[in-house]
């Protein structure tokens, strides 16, 4: 017998479940109830499990991907630049110019602020 096999706990119900007799126990009905619940915990943890994994990704999703991405690529850009400045102090250079291309293809260009002007 497995967990969700459903016995005919009433005498001569029929065997359907809505159907409650005189003679089902106390301890009957418990089990009956204890399963019920069980049953219906994982139905809502598989339910829960479907629409999370099947589901395209949502908007939300899509865009707090996007948004750890540009905090990446500006942290990086800041490591550079300071990595830069370090190197342009050290070697006495007057200014430096640094390109970077995204992986969509779009350059990202910069320079120190002495070239700037």
């Amino acid at each position: 017998m497995g967990l969700f096999d459903y016995q005919s706990i009433e005498g001569d119900g029929g065997g359907e479940l809505g159907v409650v007799d005189d003679e089902i126990s106390i301890e009957d009905l418990e089990k009956r109830l204890w399963r019920d619940r069980v049953h219906l915990r994982k139905l809502k943890e598989q339910q829960r499990g479907n629409t999370s994994s099947t589901s395209e990704p949502d908007e939300y999703a899509i865009a707090k991907e996007e948004q750890s991405r540009r905090r990446k690529m500006a942290r990086a850009e800041d490591a550079i630049l300071k990595y830069m400045v370090k190197t342009m102090e050290v070697c006495r250079a007057q200014g430096f110019v640094y390109g970077i291309i995204l992986e969509k293809g779009k350059p990202v260009m910069g320079s120190s602020d002495n070239l700037k002007t």
